[in-house]
């Protein structure tokens, strides 16, 4: 039995030793005194091929690992180092606990990362710079969430900014809704909330037609979240600043495509003008745009690696910028002030503007 025992742990010891760090570390769902640290080890291959004798590796087999740290104090800065057989530079990293009430941090805002990998490198390099508190994502991370093999070179593109940084996704249309991108992140529903200081964030699943199974089950999933995004929003009312998340832009310009836009997105602008909402950000749409309706301001920001997309006219009166360019959006917030930037590959200034508190506590 004792040899048995043993030589189960010496299987398993080799086991482990083979596994490979596939993606991260990275931080998710942090609060003022926990977070949560994730990565994804790749513990084999599935071969497939037109006979037995030419098979190749085609579907990595991954798992996803997490562990949740607590008794953080808000605002301070937190580093760590997960296990593993890998160079200890890449299993190391550093986050900041998000704090309370007024005070001064940096975030930026992009998507649309999922192909064109140099140029989303790229992006990243150039967001890494900044070294931003934490970093929101506007969906379609990868080509399509079913390929298991497209997942670590998403992360392997991201990692040095993952490993000393915060990490919002929502979910786009080419993650299809697949199982992965909710093991990874936590999701849970597809939408959540989360606070920073004093600015309120909620992030919301558009892409319905990817959530169950025919028209009855995509109106329920609409309803119920809708019904959630209302209570999130009237919940935190005294927060400075108010922004809502998601993939599909309420207002566009980019008609391109029969279908392409959301029936369901634009619904949702008199909530947004009821709650005074700060800003609303978006992606799908391969380019960058600001549109003002009703005092709230609309961002789409699709400029993360995806094909560019040929931009039309703007809306009179309420289109105030549109560019067909690689970009990310940089939100510089001051206590009860914030400062707005376009920022495109290049390194030239897209767009400015001050955001306004959604309250005037």
């Amino acid at each position: 039995m004792r040899f048995a025992t043993w030589f189960l742990l010496c299987a398993l010891t080799a086991v482990c030793a083979d596994d490979r760090l596939a993606s991260g570390p990275y931080v998710i769902n942090p609060a003022a005194k926990s977070a949560t640290i994730g990565w994804v080890v790749e513990t084999g291959c599935v071969k497939t091929g037109a006979s037995a004798d030419q098979l190749s590796c085609q579907a990595p087999v991954l798992e996803s690992e997490r562990v949740s740290v607590s008794g953080l104090k808000p605002g301070e800065t937190i580093y760590y180092e997960i296990p593993g057989t890998a160079p200890a530079a890449e299993r190391t990293g550093h986050f900041k606990v998000p704090p309370v009430g007024r005070t001064s941090f940096h975030f930026v805002v992009f998507g649309d990362t999922r192909t064109r990998h140099d140029l989303h490198r790229r992006v990243i390099q150039a967001i890494s710079t900044t070294n931003p508190d934490f970093v929101v994502h506007t969906g379609d991370l990868v080509q399509d969430g079913y390929n298991t093999a497209q997942w670590p070179i998403f992360f392997d593109i991201e990692k040095d900014l993952l490993r000393k940084t915060v990490f919002y996704p929502v979910l786009g249309n080419h993650e299809r809704d697949n199982a992965r991108f909710h093991e990874f992140f936590e999701s849970g529903s597809g939408y959540y909330s989360f606070d920073w200081g004093s600015a309120h964030f909620s992030m919301i699943d558009s892409d319905v037609k990817n959530v169950g199974e025919g028209e009855g089950a995509h109106e329920r999933f609409w309803t119920e979240q809708r019904q959630w995004l209302e209570e999130d929003l009237q919940k935190n009312q005294k927060a400075d600043f108010r922004f809502v998340v998601m993939h599909h832009p309420p207002i566009t310009v980019n008609h391109e495509k029969e279908g392409h836009a959301s029936k369901e997105t634009p619904l949702l602008m008199p909530l947004f003008e009821k709650m005074k909402v700060t800003a609303v950000f978006a992606g799908h749409d391969h380019d960058y745009q600001h549109h003002v309706k009703n005092g709230i301001q609309y961002i789409v920001t699709g400029g993360g690696g995806a094909p560019l997309a040929k931009v039309g006219p703007g809306f009179p009166g309420i289109t105030k910028k549109v560019e067909s360019t690689e970009h990310y959006v940089n939100v510089q917030v001051d206590g009860n002030k914030a400062h707005m930037q376009a920022v495109a590959l290049d390194g030239h200034l897209i767009d400015s503007f001050d955001l306004n508190p959604s309250s005037p506590w």
